[in-house]
């Protein structure tokens, strides 16, 4: 045990910050009872770039994900490191450590040599406190996505809370009229999404990565013009905004309008 935790902190150079230390542990929690508390130190595949599309809930990371995969330059940026989603996998396969899950994700979905894929937080860390950013950190891109509409955003979770409608493609487990008002709960949504996004800013500045910063608002106003210049940060051309081919739509709905009046009004 020793041994292991030694070489570990010995190859460690990415940091959680202590501002970030209690971040909660949903997703990493599983990873003890799927790798054991020693797991062997493998090799991510050293000809892989990676590109890390950060983001909030609701702040429409599905959107920009199927713009960048659209041409088919770049696979679909998916959350792949849920813990509902790891599980299966690990056991199914015989992984041995996360680094083997890595290379097990890009068998499967990397387009060329780039496998993007999109990434909270919680999972942000995940991946520092299992030293796999200390592998690829130097072959990776990391793309923060924001919404600067924190009031739509918190609306936007709270409806998907309830309806279970995470995207258009998904049916609404119950109809407009039985969702339930809670401004509590926005006023809850709202720091927990300005607590997040604090959360990147101190881990990409502890760490000294300078991420691509995009808002959801510039998107949607320029899509092709920041596909663009997301191509050239990528080293990709010709990466075309093909809107009108998405399988997704934005979810504006009359609730949420009736919803951000009743909150402006102090309701």
């Amino acid at each position: 045990m020793q041994q292991g935790t030694s070489l570990m902190t010995k190859l460690a150079r990415m940091i959680v910050p202590e501002s970030l230390q209690n971040v909660h542990r949903y997703h990493r929690d599983v990873l003890p009872a799927l790798f054991g508390e020693n797991p062997p130190v493998e090799q991510i595949y050293p000809a892989v770039q990676f590109v890390f599309l950060c983001f909030t809930n609701r702040c429409g990371s599905n959107f920009l994900a199927q713009l960048m995969a659209a041409n088919g330059k770049l696979n679909l940026p998916e959350e792949v490191y849920n813990a509902d989603t790891i599980a299966p996998h690990v056991r199914e396969c015989g992984l041995r450590s996360f680094p083997a899950y890595m290379n097990f994700l890009c068998d499967r979905l990397k387009r060329g040599e780039r496998f993007a894929s999109k990434i909270g937080l919680e999972q942000l860390l995940m991946l520092t406190e299992t030293g796999v950013l200390d592998q690829i950190a130097d072959r990776s891109h990391f793309l923060l996505l924001e919404r600067q509409d924190h009031l739509a955003q918190a609306i936007s979770m709270l409806v998907a809370i309830q309806n279970q409608q995470w995207t258009s493609l998904q049916t609404a487990r119950m109809p407009d009229e039985a969702l339930v008002y809670s401004r509590a709960i926005i006023d809850e949504q709202i720091a927990e999404i300005q607590t997040q996004n604090f959360g990147f800013y101190r881990f990409f500045a502890t760490n000294n990565i300078v991420p691509k910063h995009l808002t959801y608002e510039a998107l949607t106003k320029a899509p092709q013009a920041h596909l663009t210049d997301i191509g050239a940060w990528l080293g990709i051309r010709g990466m075309l905004a093909a809107t009108a081919s998405l399988s997704i739509r934005r979810q504006e709905t009359p609730v949420k309008l009736a919803w951000r009046e009743r909150y402006e009004a102090g309701l």
